[in-house]
């Protein structure tokens, strides 16, 4: 009787071993392909694992104080996109003060500091960077507070309780078509 316990035990032992032996010589039968799958994903993976790190998603995305029933109803309406990576800004902007520009949607730079962040509205003119306004937007609770600290004429509110709104700049138009066929109408007019 002790001779077949024996056996038994032995016999469920042996196909634990078998079972475990065959999973380690699936297993590096396989390994070429996860060597290879490695190799093959890591450049992506350190990729994305570096934009989480350096990506500052408080002030990242798409803000507007477009659309809010507390804004006064003489406040410029202003829109942003921007993306704030590695203590850097880059984004567009857009207010309704730049109506009567040729491109109403300018680009947007700056540099985190002291929790806020150093921004400004700048275009390329004549090839040269033309700065429009000089900003400074803070985090309020989910909101952005956007302080306009200097400006060449009034594009920007002085200041703007902003609003997340993924679609902030999605109907803006990139270049002002009315203004530039007014001018050459006019231009028309004086030959």
């Amino acid at each position: 009787m002790n001779w077949t316990k024996g056996a038994k035990a032995l016999f469920f032992a042996s196909g634990w071993i078998v079972s475990v032996l065959v999973s380690l010589f699936l297993g590096i039968l396989d390994l070429p392909q996860k060597v290879h799958s490695f190799f093959e994903n890591y450049p992506k993976a350190k990729a994305d694992v570096a934009t989480w790190w350096n990506l500052n998603t408080d002030f990242t995305g798409s803000w507007t104080n477009e659309g809010d029933v507390t804004t006064p109803s003489n406040l410029k309406l202003v829109a942003i996109q921007m993306r704030v990576y590695g203590g850097r800004v880059d984004g567009e902007i857009w207010s309704d003060g730049l109506s009567d520009t040729i491109h109403p949607v300018i680009l947007l730079g700056g540099d985190v500091s002291h929790g806020g962040l150093d921004a400004y509205a700048f275009d390329f003119v004549g090839g040269k960077q033309a700065i429009f306004a000089r900003l400074k937007i803070t985090k309020d609770g989910n909101n952005l507070v956007l302080t306009t600290v200097e400006q060449a004429a009034e594009f920007f509110p002085r200041e703007a309780r902003l609003f997340p709104n993924p679609d902030a700049l999605k109907d803006k138009p990139l270049t002002n078509f009315e203004l530039i066929e007014r001018a050459l109408k006019q231009q028309k007019l004086k030959h």
